[in-house]
């Protein structure tokens, strides 16, 4: 009988040792460690384990970024006891190659900054994870929302957004005073910008207006993101429907043939920091540039900024991109995962992370560059940032389609309405592979 009362006892108290094991190291419920919308089922049993962030060094391993990338990560780690976060890194030349290799190697980071242009390969793979069922209902809503729309798969979210940028209009003061304009009012409408630049052509030595045919890309696309247009329509399925034969498109095409007499002699070689060269030199009267903060525009006297010119003067847009923030959807603990990415992206941390500008209005309050009066008009632009083509598949190529209709149009003489005719059979042929 004592034997048999030691051996319950014994038993008794592996049960209670076992409890208590399986009630520590847990961090609570979802709202305790962040908001990331679920129950942290990893912490709360006490596996603990390791989130893997992958991005590039010229932000990660440089001054001052690297130590907010520490502090970033000791907030997670202070959150979520028994985990830690590998802060792992590469030059951009090769973390651009290396990050699209590492899913096929079957060695992908947890939690991994993606670029706006590689979105759609990543998202249509399967290697992204769904955030919906991360985190609370509205969170995206703190997000620009054409920025943000530029990370939707199939109506699922699949990146937070991290950074973006913008185009606004750019115009030389003393060109204008000298073709007759008002200085201090640039166009608003795309029939204004033709009306501008013709002024400037016939009644100066300058050019009227700066394209750069050369990029190789959708030519001025912050013009047609000023209007409602999109390129093509998504259907819930995934099914493409090409949208260029409107109003909106024909209206920007005609748009650029009315300026094409305005333009540099070379603009289907020069690209944008060509373009941007000439400008600062005093050769253009107008150009849509991003904050061309790699020349020396700022010490100039003479140039002027206006949001980019719209369809009807309403209609509020302009090109934008960037980077997000996404999770492997191999990633061991996405709940925490989930909210490592939820911390870069915040506010608090985004702006002293990056080099670029944040995706959201409260994160760009935060930045230095907000402290600027000179960026106020490229931040009042920048809210609008989007994209004129949903994301697809089919994206780059659907974006060479665009640049190959305006060339027909503008170098080879096509008339607008063949131009958009063969360009809608083309997308119809290219979404049909």
């Amino acid at each position: 009988m004592k034997k048999r009362h030691l051996l319950i006892l014994v038993l008794a108290l592996i049960v209670s040792l076992l409890a208590a094991c399986s009630g520590s190291g847990g961090t609570g419920s979802s709202e305790d460690s962040g908001g990331t919308g679920a129950e942290d089922s990893a912490a709360n049993s006490g596996e603990g384990g390791t989130i893997v962030f992958y991005g590039f060094s010229d932000w990660m391993d440089t001054d001052p970024y690297k130590e907010q990338y520490e502090a970033a990560k000791a907030q997670f780690e202070e959150e979520f006891p028994g985990f830690t976060v590998e802060l792992q890194s590469d030059p951009w030349g090769d973390w651009e190659q290396k990050y699209k290799t590492m899913f096929a190697s079957g060695n992908a980071a947890d939690v991994f900054m993606v670029n706006n242009p590689d979105f759609p390969s990543f998202a249509n793979s399967g290697n992204l994870l769904a955030l919906g069922d991360y985190v609370d209902a509205g969170y995206f809503d703190s997000f620009f929302p054409g920025v943000n729309g530029m990370y939707v798969w199939q109506n699922e979210q699949m990146a937070i957004p991290f950074t973006t940028d913008c185009r606004i209009l750019w115009y030389n003061k003393d060109i204008f005073t000298a073709a007759g304009l008002d200085p201090e009012k640039p166009p608003t409408t795309w029939e204004e910008l033709v009306t501008y630049a013709k002024a400037i052509e016939e009644k100066t030595d300058s050019y009227g207006f700066g394209m750069d045919l050369g990029l190789q890309e959708f030519p001025a696309q912050s013009l047609y993101c000023a209007s409602s247009g999109d390129i093509i329509e998504v259907a819930d399925d995934g099914s493409v429907t090409p949208n260029v034969n409107t109003d909106e498109f024909k209206g920007y095409m005609n748009t650029l043939l009315e300026m094409k007499p305005t333009f540099e002699a070379d603009y289907t070689i020069l690209n944008h920091h060509d373009v941007a060269k000439l400008f600062v030199e005093g050769q253009m009267g107008i150009i849509i540039g991003n904050t061309l903060n790699d020349t020396d525009i700022y010490d100039k006297e003479w140039y002027g900024q206006g949001l980019i010119p719209s369809i009807d003067g309403k209609t509020n847009g302009s090109f934008g991109g960037g980077f997000g923030i996404s999770i492997s959807s191999e990633c061991k603990y996405p709940e925490q995962a989930v909210r490592f990415a939820q911390i870069v992206t915040s506010p608090e941390y985004c702006s002293k992370l990056i080099s670029d500008v944040p995706a959201s209005e409260e994160g760009i309050a935060q930045s230095e560059m907000a402290k600027d009066a000179k960026y106020d008009l490229y931040f009042e632009q920048i809210q609008y940032a989007r994209q004129a083509e949903p994301k697809t598949l089919y994206y780059a190529e659907i974006d060479m389609a665009v640049y190959d209709a305006v060339t027909e149009v503008l170098v080879g003489g096509k008339s607008v309405d063949d131009a958009v005719a063969a360009l809608e059979e083309n997308i119809k042929s290219i979404t049909a592979k």
